[in-house]
């Protein structure tokens, strides 16, 4: 084993496959990140620097994770895989920067859905220091992932997420396009978000059938962020207006409101026709909507 060889090379990764005989499991979303200018590219994005404290989700065999390390980060990765505790402690290095691998990484064997940040995270990080997400996450549990992060009490500084290219698309989507929905407004209620790059499909092994981006989200500082008082609710309330998508906005809201003339003096209040549909919303409208309505459980 040449451990001066980057996990993240194509032949490395295929010798960490072929000495454990691995294979990606799809059940988990795994595949295997190849491209050394990518994993850098992510680093980057992440504005990473010596003395960051890092969550990683889904570390893998490690290919992010010795580029978060090698960068100076102190990284607390979340991994299911039962199979993959022995990979890491055999293949990161046992020194990273002249510190032992222990003082610099910890791995728990968790569902990053079922974290408790301020209890997991107290005895390895600071946590009253800015603490960054940095992750390759699986296709099928994206968006639970961003949605859990953005709820989270935990204060991240910054999100550094490589994800399936659609998703990504809806990040950052506009008023009125396919791709504007729940999931855009949530983030964007709470987030900036730039996309930082592309990564074709053959920089994975094996391959997927679709492309993925790399997306920065950061906290909106607080002068900047639209009137919410509870955000779940506001998710909630957001996530059942777009229920039916093809209906109109006033069809959506019979759950919420029953009495049509509720439901028409608020549409109205909107300022907007009541046969607009919910994606011809904007994140403000959508705000004053949850303000004026509450959801049954």
């Amino acid at each position: 084993m040449n451990t001066e060889i980057p996990i993240g090379s194509p032949v490395r990764t295929q010798a960490i496959i072929n000495r454990y005989f691995m294979k990606a499991k799809k059940s988990l979303g795994q595949n295997f990140l190849v491209d050394l200018d990518v994993l850098q590219g992510i680093v980057r994005a992440a504005a990473i620097k010596p003395g960051d404290q890092v969550i990683e989700i889904g570390p893998g065999i490690g290919s992010l994770t010795e580029q978060l390390l090698n960068a100076g980060a102190k990284v607390y990765a979340y991994e299911v895989d039962e199979n993959l505790p022995e990979v890491l402690h055999n293949e990161l290095p046992a020194k990273i920067n002249g510190k032992p691998l222990n003082q610099c990484f910890k791995l728990k064997m968790k569902d990053i859905l079922k974290a408790d940040f301020e209890a997991d995270l107290v005895d390895f990080f600071d946590l009253n220091k800015p603490i960054k997400v940095v992750a390759n996450l699986p296709y099928y549990i994206t968006t639970p992932i961003i949605f859990f992060l953005n709820n989270s009490q935990l204060k991240f500084t910054s999100l550094t997420l490589m994800m399936q290219k659609e998703v990504a698309d809806r990040l950052h989507a506009h008023v009125g396009t396919k791709e504007y929905g729940p999931l855009t407004i949530a983030v964007q209620a709470e987030m900036s978000v730039r996309s930082y790059l592309t990564v074709k499909s053959s920089s994975f092994i094996p391959q997927p059938k679709v492309d993925s981006s790399v997306v920065v989200l950061k906290p909106l500082a607080a002068a900047n962020k639209p009137d919410i008082a509870n955000l779940e609710h506001f998710n909630r309330v957001v996530k059942m207006c777009f229920a039916q998508r093809r209906k109109t906005l006033n069809n959506n809201l019979k759950v919420l409101l029953p009495d049509e003339k509720q439901r028409l003096a608020l549409i109205k209040s909107l300022g907007v026709d009541s046969r607009i549909r919910p994606e011809q919303l904007t994140l403000e409208q959508f705000v004053e909507i949850a303000h004026r309505v509450s959801v049954k459980n």
